[in-house]
């Protein structure tokens, strides 16, 4: 079902939970569709804002604006309550790289409030950006505090605590070591702390070479998650989740779960977030919702592992983007 009016952010609805899954098409980007899960309705809008724009959800309630014409890639953060912006350095873009660039982006503080903020920039290319807010220039870095063999595989901010997961390739076993960080900024570096539990021993995964992975942390009911999607080698289309449990006060103690409760999961390119499933409505429960690379939407379901395909609205040609928002 559509639903049209003159707003320009779909209606309030104080019984809905769960973020609205975004849709932004049309050649300029200039068109966004709303969907709503529980009540299986879609709004369209077309927010001047997002217009030519990937849009970016990041910490304490902010979006991450990146404009997506010509190099260099022009940034703000915004606050969809307020209005407010606040201008990011540009982002200088490899001349000879074909890949069209999508990002994530990670605050460490409150970015208008009185502590300094950093921002963390994770881009689909594997580099790395980060500046302190009001910095001209955005410094772009490798994870040089345990070896440039390692790599971010996601990122998120914690209670206060930028946290990443972090894997290297063992060529030898063929395959990869997974375990979690601390971030932490010192002038021009970042420095990354293991954790590690009272037998200095890191929590972490192996997984083979034979897999195609995607990795994901989000905080859920107070928890820090590690969600990993596992895909088809060559399709890259998902096969199924592992969901890991990660305690922080224990060095990382990892614990695998089978239930997350009254929550869900969603997940886009750039952003994963957990929310209740008070909402109801057409909701299922203990489900991970996400939108990958073609123009549907599906549920998974945790316990059996099954999964529904979703029409969440029309999306006409292969330009669009998906995130999930809370606005």
């Amino acid at each position: 079902m559509v639903m049209e009016n003159s707003s320009c952010y779909p209606p309030v609805d104080s019984d809905q939970t769960h973020p609205w899954l975004m849709v932004s098409q049309g050649s300029e980007l200039q068109n966004h569709t709303f969907y709503s899960i529980s009540k299986g309705q879609y709004f369209e809008r077309s927010i001047p804002e997002f217009c030519h724009k990937q849009v970016a959800p990041t910490s304490y309630g902010w979006l991450a604006l990146f404009d997506l014409g010509k190099p260099p890639i022009h940034c703000y953060l915004f606050s969809p309550a307020s209005r407010e912006k606040i201008p990011l350095p540009p982002i200088e873009l490899d001349p000879k790289s074909k890949i069209r660039p999508l990002y994530r982006c990670i605050l460490s503080k409150p970015p208008n409030g009185p502590d300094s903020c950093y921002v963390l920039i994770l881009s689909n290319d594997d580099s790395i950006l980060f500046c302190r807010l009001g910095d001209d220039k955005f410094i772009k870095t490798t994870t040089t505090s345990f070896g440039d063999d390692y790599y971010f595989s996601a990122a998120t901010n914690f209670k206060g605590t930028i946290y990443a997961w972090i894997h290297k390739d063992d060529s030898h076993r063929r395959c990869s070591h997974c375990s979690l960080v601390e971030v932490d900024f010192v002038g021009k570096e970042i420095i990354l702390k293991r954790l590690v539990n009272g037998k200095g021993q890191p929590g972490q995964i192996s997984m083979p070479f034979t897999m195609v992975f995607n990795d994901y942390l989000l905080e859920s009911s107070g928890e820090l998650l590690l969600v990993h999607m596992i895909c088809h080698k060559f399709s890259e289309k998902v096969k199924y989740f592992r969901i890991f449990k990660i305690n922080t006060l224990e060095g990382g103690e990892i614990t695998e779960l089978r239930n997350i409760g009254d929550h869900n999961i969603f997940i886009s390119d750039c952003v994963s977030m957990s929310r209740s499933t008070k909402s109801g409505g057409l909701m299922q429960k203990n489900s991970i919702y996400y939108a990958w690379h073609d123009k549907n939407l599906y549920a998974y379901d945790i316990e059996n592992r099954s999964k529904t395909v979703l029409k969440p609205c029309p999306i006409e040609g292969a330009s669009f983007l998906k995130c999930w928002v809370m606005v």
